[in-house]
């Protein structure tokens, strides 16, 4: 199990390292009117939020066709949180489930939609979260 966990966190330094860079990179390289096209990964998505003890957040966010994304939720370290993604008709597309509090999905929508991400909290004390999105 230790060694599941270290590689887990192992993964997270590299995905969120790759996700600052790709946020930096994309104030400049999307911008309306600027053709430098060098990435095609941006930042849709960093909110920081509570959930309590025993609840669930639900968020609703629109994902694009045939876009890759990658959703991130980096808790506070004090409960395991569990991730949860839906489409808009309540078919489960994606989670991360295991006994951490640091959840990464991914999903690529066959259609333009609204899509539910749900983040529940499985401990006996809230836990502050980060939720991000990069495409």
């Amino acid at each position: 199990m230790k060694t599941i966990n270290t590689l887990k966190a192992f993964a997270a330094v590299i995905v969120l390292t790759l996700s600052f860079n790709a946020v930096a990179s994309a104030a400049t390289s999307n911008e309306p009117g600027n053709s430098n096209s060098e990435s095609s990964i941006y930042y849709v998505v960093d909110r920081y939020d509570n959930v309590s003890a025993h609840d669930y957040d639900i968020w609703t966010v629109t994902l694009l066709a045939h876009e890759e994304y990658t959703i991130v939720v980096d808790g506070d370290g004090d409960t395991d949180l569990d991730l949860y993604i839906y489409d808009e008709n309540g078919n489960e597309i994606d989670s991360d489930t295991d006994s951490t509090d640091y959840c990464i999905c991914g999903v690529t929508p066959k259609w333009t939609g609204e899509f539910k991400i749900k983040i529940r909290n499985y401990g006996d004390v809230y836990n502050r979260y980060n939720l991000r999105i990069f495409r």
